[in-house]
């Protein structure tokens, strides 16, 4: 039997609306005990002092590019970057070689994971087979395996019938359909927001309302058929009005997520022909992100993701137009969203925290995101306060292709606990 003692830390669980200076006390990886003043003998102490103490935060959008694709990433590097920035969960996207459309790929997925040991990895299986929009994959069968989702990612159903029956497939077997949303005839050989920006360094541009009316049909059709439906990475004020007016007519089966990046940064970024800052959806216009914000102000937005992206060195060396869509992001996220919402007076750190782990986490319906009494003792331990320059090539991750790559941030994870275990501490992965 083991202990841990979390003491004189600053506890922030929004799922129990605490936000107050409070100890933790953990026993053979579960949560027994949280209050003030704790004296307990215990195995490990960790004195939390001028820190924040949180869940675990959870990030339901990373792509582990495992199996196939061990170049870019794996399963223990994607883990340990993750580790790195205080996140204790991570969904799983299907874009492996092969995909992840079927029983194989999944239990693949779960037993790398196990074996690996650093943080909970949840899959995802494809909505159709090979994620072309064609046919439909294996979806009961993938969700017996242990998928908690399926998703073509960053493929929209172009097809709306094949998306319709997807969609009372999912329905039928209670599984969430996770939609990245653009029409691809608008989209066309875009790369990156169509805009001023784009005119100005003569590239093709992406018009935001290619999102825009994707949302819309997969809202309708969410609405016709009863499905949940995630809406991945929103980045347009289109999108957000059309969730805003959903959720306001009472569409209780429809939530959405928005990528730190796209709240953070415009399309400005790409000046230079920065490939870091090439990515899909790609970063807006400043009127975007304001309307991000204000949706995030306004509790339209569920979760905050990374959309997490690695990618080879060779293949962001490219020239824009054909260098590969993508930012990692499991080590910057938390700074992000501190330094971007928090520390510009947006939102309140509760609040911040909240769309990092209980919001996520009743998304995906995962019994994670809290530090209730019982709960797995997944907990983040940070600075809000702290200052730090990113340096991509420092990262855990296999890619370093990171669109914050030098820049400041405030908030620094010193430690990640996972099942009652100090995995991360103070820049070092801990086995």
């Amino acid at each position: 039997m083991s202990t841990l003692l979390i003491q004189n830390g600053h506890v922030i669980d929004p799922a129990n609306d605490i936000d107050a200076p409070n100890d933790i006390l953990v026993r053979d990886g579960k949560i027994v005990q949280i209050g003030k003043g704790l004296s307990v003998d215990a195995d490990d102490v960790i004195d939390a002092a001028g820190l924040v103490v949180c869940p675990g935060l959870i990030d339901i959008q990373v792509h582990v590019r495992e199996p196939g694709r061990e170049d870019k990433e794996t399963i223990e590097t994607a883990s340990m970057a993750a580790l790195a920035g205080g996140v204790t969960s991570i969904v799983a996207m299907p874009n492996s070689a092969p995909a992840a459309d079927n029983q194989t790929v999944i239990e693949f997925v779960i037993k790398r994971a196990r074996e690996v040991n650093l943080v909970n990895v949840y899959p995802t299986g494809a909505i159709t087979s090979g994620q072309k929009g064609d046919s439909l994959a294996e979806i009961n069968e993938m969700k017996r395996s242990g998928a908690i989702a399926i998703t073509d990612d960053g493929v929209d159903v172009q097809n709306e019938v094949v998306l319709r029956r997807a969609m009372e497939y999912a329905k039928t077997c209670d599984i969430l359909l996770m939609s990245h949303c653009e029409v691809d005839n608008l989209t066309d050989s875009g790369v990156m927001h169509e805009g001023w920006v784009s005119t100005q360094l003569g590239l093709p541009g992406t018009p935001a309302v290619s999102e825009d009316l994707a949302v819309q049909k997969n809202i309708m059709l969410a609405q016709m058929t009863g499905a949940r439906l995630h809406l991945l990475h929103n980045s347009t004020k289109g999108a957000v009005s059309a969730i805003k007016a959903a959720k306001a007519a009472g569409a209780n089966n429809i939530t959405a997520e928005v990528s730190v990046q796209h709240f953070a940064l415009t399309d400005e970024e790409c000046f230079g022909y920065n490939t870091n800052a090439k990515m899909y959806p790609p970063l807006r216009s400043r009127d975007h992100v304001d309307a991000i914000v204000e949706a995030i102000k306004d509790d339209v937005i569920d979760a905050f993701t990374t959309d997490h992206a690695p990618h080879i060195e060779p293949d962001k060396l490219e020239p824009f137009k054909h260098a590969a869509f993508g930012s990692i992001g499991l080590e910057t996220s938390f700074a992000v969203m501190n330094s971007y919402l928090v520390k510009a007076g947006h939102i309140s750190l509760s609040k911040g925290i909240s769309k990092m782990t209980n919001g996520p986490a009743a998304v995906a319906r995962l019994d994670k995101g809290s530090l209730s009494v019982g709960a797995d003792a997944d907990i983040t331990i940070f600075d809000p306060d702290e200052n730090w320059t990113v340096d991509a090539k420092q990262s855990f991750s296999k890619g370093k292709n990171c669109v914050f790559d030098g820049k400041e941030l405030t908030g620094k994870v010193h430690y990640t606990i996972v099942d009652g275990h100090v995995r991360f501490k103070q820049g070092d992965i801990i086995r």
